[in-house]
């Protein structure tokens, strides 16, 4: 499936490298499966989550990716995953019941989080604007879009959220939490600030008016970065301890024009969640809790991986990801 996303973006220009973006679409399956083997490469071989015999965590992150990048049932992707072995990018076939095993396990959960950062890091040196946002994914074969009833709040107990931060030129997820659907969005504003201040430099960072608060504003604006957040009618310019949300208020009427210009690239994290839902599915058919949230996990983090094959050849990224081993190893401890 073609990056609709992209091709919107630079239709336009005739500055664009065609030949770059079409390398990059015709050779992104032996990319990403290179790079998704050189990701699996940093973590620890073996992983123990009980008393019982330790499993190869690479081979269990990538039959995972490999399974969201594909959009296969567990029973379909044994298939890709036997031609993996004969390239030699996996050493172990696991029957297809274990693959649903390993996204029930809970251990997992904070190692995706961390890979999808971690996946994010070879853009360091281009991203420097980001925005936030959440987005409901469907955990059953049948429902209605998110987008269909995301004012009626009385079904969002049957979704899960996804609350992502991306940087706006490429799209790629640098911090993100899976929420159950009723989780208020404001809560989640703190946690996918800090994260992603921990490793990019960051200069602006854009939120819906959902996440409108004094502390958020705080907190943006202490990692060194303009928030740019919206106004509801009936806010008042009141400072109430915060200077930030006075001067922000003051700039928010004053240079409205100028404020929504700025504001304008939050749109890009709707892009990044069509990226994931179109390419990935917009639902999730795991029953239990876990089992969604790293099901949603691995979505994001093949999207990831899938922007880098595209910026490796568009933006002429260099990705090392052995460099990040060291780092991997202590948040797995």
């Amino acid at each position: 499936m073609e990056n609709q996303t992209t091709l919107d973006k630079f239709d336009n220009d005739k500055n664009f490298n065609w030949r770059s973006y079409n390398l990059s679409q015709t050779r992104e399956k032996v990319l990403f499966l290179n790079l998704l083997k050189e990701l699996c490469n940093t973590l620890p071989q073996k992983f123990r989550v009980n008393k019982k015999k330790p499993f190869e965590l690479s081979n269990v992150i990538f039959c995972l990716c490999l399974k969201s990048y594909c959009l296969k049932s567990g029973r379909r992707i044994i298939g890709e995953i036997e031609l993996c072995k004969k390239l030699g990018l996996i050493d172990k076939i696991p029957h297809f019941n274990t693959i649903f095993n390993y996204l029930k396990n809970p251990a997992l959960t904070p190692i995706f989080q961390d890979l999808i950062k971690v996946s994010s890091l070879p853009l360091i040196a281009v991203e420097r604007k980001f925005c936030g946002d959440s987005t409901g994914i469907g955990t059953r074969i049948l429902h209605d879009r998110w987008s269909a009833i995301r004012q009626n709040y009385s079904k969002h107990h049957e979704y899960m959220k996804l609350h992502a931060s991306f940087g706006t030129l490429t799209n790629v997820v640098t911090s993100c939490r899976i929420t159950k659907g009723t989780v208020n969005d404001t809560t989640m504003l703190p946690e996918l600030v800090e994260e992603t201040a921990e490793n990019f430099r960051t200069e602006e960072y854009s939120f819906d008016k959902a996440y409108l608060s004094r502390d958020n504003l705080q907190r943006i604006w202490e990692k060194g970065c303009l928030p740019l957040i919206p106004f509801k009618s009936n806010n008042k310019s009141k400072a109430r301890g915060s200077m930030i949300w006075k001067e922000m208020y003051e700039f928010f009427k004053k240079n409205n024009e100028l404020f929504m210009k700025k504001y304008h690239l939050r749109s890009n994290a709707e892009s990044g969640f069509f990226m994931i839902k179109s390419r990935f599915g917009d639902l999730t058919q795991m029953r239990d809790e876990t089992g969604m949230i790293n099901d949603i996990l691995s979505k994001v983090l093949a999207h990831n991986l899938v922007v880098l094959c595209q910026e490796i050849f568009l933006l002429g990224v260099k990705v090392n990801f052995a460099q990040f081993k060291e780092h991997l190893a202590q948040a797995i401890i």
